[in-house]
C-alpha cells in the first residue's frame, strides 16, 4: 500500500517529462530551417498579394489573391497552434497555462493572432465587402518578418540597449516642440488666425519645422515668427542628430560584438 503513492508520483513525473519532451520537439520543429523558410515564403507571397490587390489591373484576379492570403493564413494558423502548444518549453519555470498566456499576450502572440484572422473571418464573410475590410489588419503580418530576420532582431536588441538614452533625447525633443508650438501660436494667431487657429496647428508647424521637412502648408509671416522658426529649424537639426547618433553608436557596437563572436567561434572551431 505504501508503494502506491510512490508509483503514482513516479507515473506523474514520467507523464510530465513526456509532455516536456513533446513541447521541446515542437520547438525544434518551429526553429528548423525548413519550417522557417516555409513560413517566410508564405509571409512574402501574402504581402505581395496584399500589394497587388491595390492595383486596378488586379480586379479580375482579386479572388486568386485573396485565395493566396487565405492559404497563407491556414499555414499561420497551424504555426499559431503549435506555438501555443509548445509555449511551456520557453518558460519551464512557469505552469503550462501561464506560459501559454504569456505567449498569447506578447507582441509576437498578437502578430500571430492577427495573421490567422483571414482564415477564420474570410470563411464567414466570403464574397462580401467585409472580406476586403478583413484584409486591412492583415498588414500587421509585416511584423512577422521581425521574428525571421536577423537584421530586424539586431535592430530590436540595439533599441532595447539604448532605450533609456533614446527616452531622454526624445523627451528633450518633445519639450522643445511643445514650447515652440505654444509660443508660435501666440505670435501668429492674430496675423493669420486661419492658419494658427489653435495650439494643435502650432504643434503641426513645430513638428514640420523641427524635423526640417518644410511642407510649406503652414509658416509664419510675422518677423518675430520667422525668427523663431529659423531658431527652431537650426535647433531641430542638432536635436534630431542626438537619437541618430545614439542608435548609430549602439548599432556599431553590436556589429563589433557580433564580429568578435564570429571570430571566436572560428578560432574555437
Amino acid at each position: 500500500m505504501a508503494n502506491k503513492p510512490i508509483q503514482s508520483a513516479h507515473e506523474n513525473l514520467k507523464r510530465l517529462i513526456g509532455r516536456i519532451r513533446i513541447y521541446q520537439y515542437i520547438q525544434r520543429c518551429l526553429k528548423s530551417k525548413l519550417f522557417l523558410y516555409t513560413v517566410l515564403f508564405f509571409i512574402v507571397i501574402s504581402i505581395a498579394s496584399i500589394i497587388a490587390s491595390s492595383f486596378k489591373w488586379s480586379e479580375s484576379y482579386r479572388a486568386y489573391l485573396f485565395g493566396i492570403i487565405y492559404l497563407a493564413a491556414i499555414v499561420f494558423t497551424i504555426e499559431y497552434a503549435l506555438r501555443i502548444i509548445a509555449a511551456p518549453a520557453n518558460h519551464t519555470e512557469m505552469p503550462p497555462w501561464k506560459a501559454r498566456l504569456r505567449y498569447l499576450f506578447s507582441f509576437y502572440g498578437f502578430v500571430d493572432f492577427v495573421a490567422v484572422l483571414p482564415f477564420v473571418l474570410v470563411y464567414m464573410y466570403w464574397n462580401t465587402e467585409i472580406a476586403h475590410l478583413i484584409v486591412l489588419p492583415y498588414i500587421f503580418i509585416v511584423f512577422k518578418l521581425i521574428r525571421y530576420s536577423k537584421s530586424f532582431r539586431m535592430i530590436g536588441q540595439v533599441l532595447h540597449e539604448v532605450k533609456a538614452e533614446l527616452l531622454t533625447a526624445y523627451t528633450a525633443c518633445g519639450i522643445m516642440i511643445c514650447f515652440s508650438a505654444i509660443l508660435m501660436y501666440y505670435i501668429e494667431r492674430n496675423a493669420q488666425p486661419e492658419a494658427f487657429g489653435n495650439i494643435g496647428d502650432g504643434l503641426w508647424w513645430s513638428i514640420v519645422a523641427f524635423t526640417t521637412v518644410g511642407y510649406g502648408d503652414l509658416y509664419p509671416i510675422t518677423p518675430l515668427g520667422r525668427i523663431l522658426s529659423s531658431i527652431i529649424s537650426l535647433v531641430g537639426i542638432a536635436m534630431i542628430a542626438l537619437p541618430t547618433g545614439i542608435m548609430s553608436s549602439a548599432f556599431m557596437d553590436a556589429m563589433q560584438r557580433k564580429k568578435k563572436e564570429a571570430e571566436n567561434t572560428d578560432e574555437e572551431g
